[in-house]
């Protein structure tokens, strides 16, 4: 086993007790002996000892073990201790009994087993419990196996699944449905039907396949006997399977074990700051039309699914057309408990769907209309707002708190937005961790209505609609600290695993493991991270080892894309320490779902690892060629993520530590090129690149000292068909090129070539229909910006 600390070692506080609600049991046996069993009783007992919960059985006299007991605490106490795991409480078996179906008081297993999770981490956190840790456990071990995949051609699905999917589920499933819900597996489109079914179709094992188990074990939308329509689809399906040959692995690769993503071990969800929390969701439920508040803190304030929703993979709600909202009732309780205390936090793990989007529009809001709330954290385009209901607003929460314009803080992509008030420092907003610095002078929350509900995604009245993914709501009624908020975003969000690929006959030294952390990135892709080795029983390398061209493998073959560390060598010297983890790389890559979650099986194979090598030909997959020191090897390198970043912040004038772009540019460091071989180039590079121009050339454009300085003859502010006229167009082009490719060396493309290039670029997204927005014009500016400066131009050294 291999132990990693959830805490990094750091100095821990001891944690408040959570929120104190009225005691509901009435107990009035003796009282507590010690501290810990007063943090029981209030952590846990309280919660879990009425009749309509363990109470039920768990008393004395009725069902053994009596941790429930209501005659004397100190007992319950003695019986509720060897169920308990409080350095790990997912562990527990007071947890492990309902997630697997044990009188759960809720229509969700896996909701019951969190809330259980919940009251015994207030009860830790309480104490002075160690901090949980992830523990390594070797798993099976299983050969790379040969496996089915769907053919690129949707000839076969479309002569088997496809006709019941477009007469069945066409209501729905389709695009052009009265009632949209994605995925739209039944589309009018082959081709969009057949991409959204392939990850529901298991060609290794029909009888697995989603169609077949929405139907025969889900009862969902049968349109007849659910038995007898469940067997259609599985003849369907296994009519592809039989036309379909196995995908054999090639005999002269070089592979470690393979796994499963159910074959690793589980990331510890622990290290939040959660002892303030009264409302909490990770949308763990991943079906069904209710997302559960697993907060602990009665009652739960479980949200309904309204609308154009669905449930993402690895966590999270899209929110399309829709809302997610809570009672009225339940709700109530965020009012009773901020109006206690005077303070709140409200986190959220978001991924806005665009920058357009104003109103402001909703992402959360605890309200009873659009002119009437207490709370909102909103968007308007590249904004986060903040609305409170304080002794310095009206009843609308106006007047907002707003990230500052220029910053553009909000983007479309995965964020971790806080929103804080107490009496002293007033409203604050802070993202991925850093303080905006947007600040409102200190005021008391006054006059908050609790028969107002918590909605996601739109308020209550329907005109503030939102559009992305939520993929984590908490609700604190004390305002966290920085360095609280900081921590909660260290922890990140969503599930992660552990997978240990084995190779230790490879490097001949048993219970060696190459480790990735990997999560289900959303629907339709997996993310591998910063692949590390380490042996299990804490040995040392025996000898030199060098691993290099390592790809990822899916089901019996190489993947063709995101190959991270193909183009990497790692040489570990003869003594290294193994009991710890040996880190290979910092990158990370995103590969594509085949046969999803349960189907994919992944495998590691290599060029070089130990004595064993293969040299890769007729591959799809980019190749290294290792260069020995005395080889010749090219003249043209690559600038560095560090020189990149220089580079374009000398050529923008933009400040490398923008708050935009230095956010982008933390985010996909670890894609950017690390050496400057051209060898090692990969495609993840270029997109990491195109993002980082994309970042400095927003920034640029917006900022209108920049932007007139470069084209001091250019009016932005016409429609396209004006500024970017043929006879405007030269004063863009040319000082744009003079800004961007200011050496124009040997190694730079013929200007004049450049020119035609971003003359048809500028044609093509001017041509509106004759309808184009004034705004379009400084759109299509970035965009060409951005063709300049994330070009080879840049990138070669």
């Amino acid at each position: 086993m291999f132990l990693l600390g959830g805490c990094g070692g750091a100095e821990t506080e001891q944690n408040p007790p959570p929120p104190v609600q009225e005691d509901t049991t009435n107990y009035s046996g003796p009282a507590p002996q010690t501290e810990d069993i007063q943090l029981f009783k209030l952590t846990l007992w309280d919660n879990i000892a009425s009749t309509n919960r363990c109470g039920a059985c768990h008393v004395q006299g009725n069902t053994a073990p009596y941790f429930a007991r209501n005659d004397d605490i100190n007992l319950a106490y003695a019986a509720a201790t060897p169920l308990v795991n409080l350095s790990d409480p997912a562990q527990s078996l007071l947890v492990t009994k309902l997630s697997g179906g044990h009188n759960c008081w809720q229509a969700s297993d896996s909701a019951c087993a969190d809330t259980m999770a919940q009251w015994l981490r207030n009860w830790a956190n309480s104490s002075d419990t160690a901090a949980a840790t992830v523990t390594l456990v070797a798993p099976p071990l299983r050969e790379p196996g040969a496996s089915k995949a769907l053919p690129d051609d949707p000839a076969l699905f479309a002569g088997t699944v496809y006709p019941l999917l477009r007469q069945y589920c066409v209501n729905c499933h389709a695009a052009d449905a009265s009632q949209t819900q994605s995925p739209f597996f039944a589309d009018s489109e082959l081709a969009v039907a057949y991409d959204a079914s392939r990850k529901l179709i298991n060609l290794d094992s029909p009888e697995l396949s989603r169609f077949v188990a929405r139907l025969g074990g889900e009862f969902h939308n049968c349109w007849s006997d659910c038995a007898a329509n469940a067997d259609a689809m599985l003849s369907a399906i296994t009519q592809i399977a039989d036309n379909v040959a196995l995908t054999e692995l090639d005999p002269a690769l070089v592979v470690s074990k393979a796994l499963r993503l159910e074959d690793g071990v589980v990331a510890s969800s622990g290290g939040r700051f959660e002892a303030s929390q009264i409302a909490f969701y990770q949308f763990k439920t991943g079906s069904g039309v209710i997302a559960y508040d697993t907060s602990g803190v009665e009652p739960a304030a479980n949200l309904s699914l309204q609308g154009d929703i669905n449930w993402v993979t690895g966590w999270g709600l899209q929110i399309n057309a829709g809302r997610a909202q809570a009672s009225t009732q339940n709700s109530a309780k965020l009012a009773q408990l901020i109006s206690a205390t005077g303070e709140l936090t409200l986190e959220a793990w978001v991924v806005p769907a665009n920058v357009t989007q104003e109103g402001p529009a909703a992402i959360v809001s605890y309200a009873g209309s659009s002119t009437e709330r207490n709370i909102t954290l909103g968007q308007t385009q590249y904004n986060y707002d903040f609305l409170l209901r304080s002794d310095n607003s009206d009843f609308a929460g106006m007047p907002a708190l707003s990230t500052a314009d220029a910053d553009e803080v909000l983007q479309a992509t995965l964020q971790h937005v806080v929103l804080t008030q107490d009496p002293v420092n007033g409203r604050r907003i802070f993202v991925n961790g850093v303080d905006t610095g947007v600040r409102e002078a200190a005021s008391a929350i006054r006059n908050w209505d609790d028969s107002y509900a918590l909605i996601l995604g739109n308020e209550a009245n329907g005109n503030r609609q939102w559009q992305g993914t939520v993929r984590l709501l908490a609700v604190h009624n004390k305002a966290l600290t920085a360095a609280q908020i900081q921590q909660n975003y260290d922890v990140g969000v969503g599930q992660k695993f552990y997978l240990l690929f084995g190779i230790g006959d490879l490097i001949n030294l048993p219970d060696s493991y190459i480790v990735f952390e990997v999560a289900q990135f959303d629907n339709y892709s997996y993310l591998f991270n910063a692949p590390y080795l380490i042996n299990l029983e804490g040995r040392s390398l025996p000898q030199p080892v060098q691993i290099s061209g390592m790809a990822l493998g899916i089901n019996g073959k190489e993947v063709v894309t995101g190959q991270a560390w193909i183009s990497q060598q790692f040489d570990l010297a003869a003594g290294t320490d193994l009991s710890a983890a040996a880190v290979l790389s910092e990158q990370g890559t995103i590969i594509a779902t085949e046969l999803g979650a349960e189907g994919d099986e992944f495998f590691l194979s290599f060029g070089r690892i130990g004595e064993f090598s293969h040299v890769r030909s007729d591959s799809a997959v980019p190749v290294q060629q290792i260069i020995a020191s005395n080889s010749q090897s090219s003249d043209i390198g690559l600038r560095t993520f560090a020189e990149i970043h220089a580079s374009m912040s000398a050529l923008t004038g933009v400040p490398q530590q923008h708050d935009n772009v230095a956010t982008v540019y933390q985010t996909i460091q670890r894609q950017l090129p690390a050496a400057d071989t051209i060898d090692t180039f990969v495609s993840a590079q270029q997109m990491a690149i195109t993002q980082l121009g994309i970042a400095y050339c927003n920034a640029a454009i917006s900022d209108t000292d920049i932007r007139q300085s470069w084209f001091a003859a250019v009016d932005f502010g016409a429609a396209p068909a004006t500024t970017y006229s043929q006879a405007n167009r030269p004063l863009f082009v040319g000082p744009l090129l003079d800004r961007l490719m200011p050496l124009a060396p040997g190694t730079s493309a013929v200007r004049t070539e450049v020119e035609t290039e971003l003359d048809a670029l500028i044609s093509r997204l001017s041509n509106c229909g004759g309808s184009c927005s004034n705004d379009r014009s400084l759109t299509i500016a970035k965009a060409a910006c951005t063709a300049v400066l994330a070009s080879a131009e840049l990138l070669l050294q």
